[in-house]
């Protein structure tokens, strides 16, 4: 029997594939693996991580519920409008995060109101912080 060469597979010229191949992401449609407030406050030490929001017309704080370097979901006191310009601002252990932010999403939740938002531009050094943070908490090291 001779030894088979790659000369002698054919050419895939012409090849056409019937189905359209879509990667499944093991995050359902999320780009970053969140991260919730209890696994925040194990690393640092704290009863609640306060976020303020300032919007155009006045400003408040909330607590946060989960993070991502994407964005962050947070406990309000007031809804917000469905992609409404904000910023938002709070601290994680000793790094201050302030970022322009979205809404994204607003569902009434007891006496509050849990509110999606999305970072608009975040810089690279609290978005690294962030992924930073997740890491950490995979690798069960201290901050």
């Amino acid at each position: 029997m001779q030894k088979k060469q790659w000369d002698d597979i054919p050419s895939l010229e012409g090849l056409q594939v019937d189905w359209q191949y879509q990667p499944e992401n093991p995050l359902g449609k999320r780009s970053f693996v969140r991260m919730s407030d209890k696994e925040l406050l194990k690393l640092f030490d704290g009863q609640h991580i306060p976020v303020k929001i300032a919007t155009t017309e006045t400003n408040f704080t909330g607590s946060l519920l989960d993070i991502c370097e994407g964005g962050l979901a947070v406990n309000l006191p007031v809804a917000l409008a469905e992609n409404q310009a904000i910023r938002v601002g709070f601290h994680l252990g000793m790094k201050k995060i302030i970022s322009r932010a979205q809404v994204r999403y607003i569902r009434q939740c007891g006496q509050g109101y849990i509110t999606g938002i999305m970072f608009v531009h975040l810089d690279t050094e609290s978005r690294e912080f962030i992924a930073g943070i997740y890491a950490s908490r995979v690798l069960k090291h201290s901050l």
